[in-house]
């Protein structure tokens, strides 16, 4: 199984997060979730779990904070995006996918339709598949 963790920080972090699940297709060898702290800015991506609960369970742990809320449930492809507002708000785009590229094409205009400005995927925490 993989996690993956990342942590940024800013005042209004999860101001219009999008909260997403979605199922995927029957050729998964898995199951994924993303996880966000409002608090910290903490953001994880669990794949490869036996089962979704073990994905949430997962994300929400390396997420480390008392707050990890899953915002995105997946069983193919899924990814996060980030960017800041014109008025300087974080906002967040999340989404699933068949590939990797789909699932963060869409999380970036998930982020952009949020008013995001250069929306992308957020450093060191590219979109994963399971």
């Amino acid at each position: 199984m993989k996690t993956s963790r990342w942590m940024v920080s800013g005042a209004a972090l999860l101001a219009s997060l999008l909260v997403a699940a979605c199922g995927g297709g029957g050729d998964s060898d898995g199951y994924g979730a993303i996880a966000v702290s409002n608090s910290t800015g903490r953001v994880a991506i669990a794949s490869e779990a036996l089962t979704q609960s073990i994905a949430n369970d997962e994300a929400r742990d390396e997420c480390d904070a008392g707050d990890c809320t899953v915002v995105l449930q997946f069983e193919e492809c899924g990814a996060i995006s980030s960017a800041r507002t014109s008025g300087g708000a974080l906002v967040y785009g999340v989404a699933a996918g068949g590939t990797a590229f789909d699932a963060q094409t869409a999380a970036n205009n998930s982020c952009t339709a949020k008013g995001g400005v250069g929306c992308a995927t957020i450093p060191n925490l590219p979109a994963v598949c399971n």
